[in-house]
């Protein structure tokens, strides 16, 4: 029985929503937004950014997921405590011009509730841009936040 109820406390719940709060180096900006996340498996899970208004040195900018499209894999590794996971994804970005972005990183969920993870996330972003010489920038992103269970 013991086996079993540690199995049960490692089991992600299937949706989860997580507001977030971001810092961007590369040139300085701000973000706050939101994420859903699927967790098809118990060490195995799709994110998708559902919203983001970023702001700083460059402009400020709201993204919305059914233009600016993103999406990560994310891979649970199996720890009591604070919970480790990698993380590698993909965006494309129709704002002014196209990009797309291929981004990688650590993160770091911290059990509050049964329901309730907090957590850290750093983490680099490659964006490509189309337009004009085809410029390509590195961004180092620093998340925090709240995850929240939607469906168990």
């Amino acid at each position: 029985m013991g086996n079993a109820q540690s199995r049960k406390s490692t089991k992600r719940p299937l949706i989860e929503l997580g507001p977030k709060a971001s810092l961007y180096i590369g040139s300085l900006n701000f973000g706050v937004g939101a994420e859903l996340l699927v967790n098809p498996a118990s060490n195995f899970g799709l994110r998708f950014d559902l919203t983001e208004l970023r702001f700083g040195d460059d402009d400020t900018r709201f993204s919305f997921n059914m233009r600016d499209i993103s999406m990560d894999a994310i891979l649970y590794l199996p720890m009591e405590g604070i919970k480790p996971y990698a993380f590698v994804g993909v965006g494309l970005v129709t704002q002014n011009n196209t990009s797309v972005d291929f981004r990688g990183g650590l993160g770091f969920n911290y059990s509050v509730t049964r329901t309730t993870d907090l957590f850290i996330e750093p983490g680099a972003i490659i964006t490509y841009s189309s337009y004009g010489d085809g410029s390509t920038d590195i961004w180092f992103r620093l998340s925090l936040g709240g995850r929240f269970a939607l469906i168990k």
